[in-house]
């Protein structure tokens, strides 16, 4: 293993998971979550279902996120994520994953995917690579935007 620090794929962009606050890391990975392969939309309806939050919530959120660029709000047909947000999004729910398998995998303990997306969160960026290096491929699959055949990165 390097002593060298990595970094998150995500650091090209202008904006790193660092820069958005938790809430806002739970909104841009539940549009990912909801938007599936059929339509790259999620409804403000299904955003608020999902977070068990008001729609006033829903609204102030998607406005702020829409206005940073980091998704993009029709009135009537949804959100959909922003390559940008997309990229957020995806590294959220790798560090989600990573937190659940290492709980799973090494501590033998189930974790729920709210605890462990606050982890995976909070956690630095080193913090969580090394606990991916314990896990291994071992959330192949698990994360949202994962491909069969690929694992699961930001």
């Amino acid at each position: 293993m390097s002593s060298e620090p990595r970094t998150a794929t995500t650091s090209s962009l202008p904006h790193s998971l660092s820069d958005v606050d938790r809430s806002a890391a739970r909104y841009l990975h539940a549009v990912l979550v909801l938007s599936g392969a059929e339509s790259d939309r999620a409804t403000t309806g299904e955003l608020q279902e999902q977070l068990s939050v008001s729609p006033a919530s829903v609204t102030e959120m998607v406005s702020k996120l829409d206005d940073r660029g980091l998704l993009d709000h029709e009135k009537y047909r949804g959100v959909r994520l922003t390559d940008e947000g997309k990229a957020l999004a995806r590294e959220a729910g790798w560090r989600l994953c990573v937190v659940s398998t290492f709980f799973e995998s090494v501590l033998e303990a189930t974790i729920d995917d709210e605890t462990a997306f606050d982890i995976g969160f909070t956690l630095p960026a080193d913090g969580v690579f090394r606990l991916d290096d314990l896990v291994g491929p071992a959330c192949l699959g698990r994360c949202p935007g994962s491909n069969d055949g690929e694992r699961c990165v930001a």
